[in-house]
C-alpha cells in the first residue's frame, strides 16, 4: 500500500466513525425527547382536574371567605381572584350575602362527572 493509498484510507476510517458518532448522537437524542414527551402526557393525564359547578345555600354566618375555604384549591389559582370570580358568577356588587341566598360556586375535581 502506497502512502497516498494509507492517508485514503484513514481519511475514510475517520469519516465512517464521524458518520457513525453523529448517527448515535440523533438517537439519543430522540430517545431522550420521546421520553420526556411521553412522561409529560402521562403526567398531565394522571392530573386532570375537571371545572364543575354546585349550588350552596348561604348559612347564617357564611361569608364569601369561608365559602371559598370549603371549595378553593390551587387549581382555582389565587383566593382573591376566586372570591371575585364568585362574585362575577352570583352578579354580586360586594362581598355581602345573606342567610338563605343560593350561591353559583366553582371547585375542581379530578373526578370527571
Amino acid at each position: 500500500m502506497t502512502r497516498i493509498q494509507k492517508r485514503g484510507r484513514q481519511l475514510e476510517v475517520r469519516r465512517n466513525l464521524f458518520v457513525a458518532s453523529m448517527v448515535l448522537v440523533v438517537i439519543c437524542m430522540i430517545l431522550l425527547f420521546s421520553q420526556k414527551f411521553t412522561l409529560q402526557t402521562s403526567a398531565e393525564s394522571e392530573h386532570a382536574m375537571y371545572l364543575y359547578y354546585t349550588s350552596v345555600t348561604v348559612q347564617p354566618g357564611d361569608t364569601l371567605w369561608s365559602i371559598a375555604d370549603s371549595y378553593h384549591t390551587v387549581e382555582c389559582g389565587d383566593k382573591r381572584d376566586y372570591i371575585s370570580e364568585i362574585q362575577r358568577l352570583n352578579h354580586l356588587g360586594s362581598d355581602e350575602i345573606h342567610s338563605g341566598a343560593s350561591l353559583v360556586i366553582p371547585y375542581y375535581s379530578a373526578d370527571m362527572k
